[in-house]
This record gives C-alpha cells, sequence and structure tokens, in this order.
C-alpha cells in the first residue's frame, strides 16, 4: 500500500490492508458499528465496500480512515 502516491486511493484500500495499518484500527471499525473485525471478507471488501453496505458518511469515513493510516504510517518512519 502506498501512503504518499498522488494516486493514491483510500477508497480502493481493502478492510485486510486497513487492519494491518494500524493496531488502532479495529477500535476504529467498531467505533463505526461496523462488523469488519474478523469478517471472513475483510481481504476482498474495499472501504468504498464498506461504505455502501453500512451505508455510512463515506467522507467523513474515509477522512478518518486516512488519517489513521498517514498516522500509522508516520509513527512507525520515526521508530
Amino acid at each position: 500500500m502506498s501512503i504518499m502516491n498522488d494516486d493514491f486511493e483510500i477508497s480502493e484500500t481493502s478492510v485486510e490492508e486497513l487492519l494491518k495499518s494500524s493496531s488502532e484500527t479495529p477500535r476504529f471499525l467498531l467505533n463505526w458499528k461496523l462488523g469488519c473485525v474478523g469478517c471472513g471478507f475483510a481481504r476482498f471488501c474495499t472501504l468504498e465496500d464498506v461504505i455502501e453496505t453500512y451505508q455510512i458518511d463515506g467522507e467523513k469515513f474515509l477522512e478518518e480512515a486516512k488519517k489513521l493510516i498517514v498516522h500509522s504510517t508516520l509513527t512507525r518512519s520515526s521508530e
């Protein structure tokens, strides 16, 4: 997953990739009341799929997910 690539589309990120990006991700998904944590389809579902399935505010969800990924990436790179 290339976070700093200008072509990066957060909505195309799989739930599995998001879960691997940060230890904070399960709490993030649970706060949104999503059943993604432990779901067998996490490797196949994109964040866009999650937005459509759960009918959530896509703009806000993707903004928060991107912050989570960027924060996690910056934290790991500074260690």
